[in-house]
């Protein structure tokens, strides 16, 4: 006499129900992870010229003008030491920075304008965040 076992296990159905669940689930999930690490960028990067703006006012007060550069290493090093973005490395930072002087004419006084623009790694090349202090 034969005595039927059955084998434990999962069938191909089940394993192909929980592939799609798992798709769908990734499919909902990655836009909107994506979406939080962008706005996450946004304020690092506002939170970088709220910095900026009181080194500036600090430079300004000791050297009578502001500090320019044309990307971020020459602003850390035109600042004398008083800016620094937060992110440690170059390969860290996800926005470039600039600051440009605007010329002072008889009726306003000199300021400057400081620029952040996304580098591309979860944030758009296109994201430009730019202070104008007047």
């Amino acid at each position: 006499m034969k005595i039927h076992t059955r084998s434990r296990g999962f069938t191909l159905i089940e394993l192909m129900i929980t592939v799609g669940v798992l798709a769908i689930v990734a499919a909902i999930a990655m836009p909107a992870y994506s979406g939080y690490i962008s706005s996450a960028r946004k304020v690092e990067g506002h939170n970088n010229i709220e910095i900026l703006k009181s080194a500036q006012a600090e430079f300004f007060a000791e050297n009578n003008t502001f500090f320019v550069g044309g990307n971020t290493a020459d602003l850390i090093t035109n600042s004398g030491g008083l800016w620094e973005p937060a992110e440690a490395t170059e390969t860290e930072r996800q926005f470039k920075y600039t600051v440009v002087l605007n010329a002072a004419t008889t009726t306003t006084p000199m300021t400057y304008t400081a620029t952040a623009t996304g580098k591309g790694n979860d944030v758009p090349n296109t994201v430009v965040i730019t202070y104008d202090a007047n």
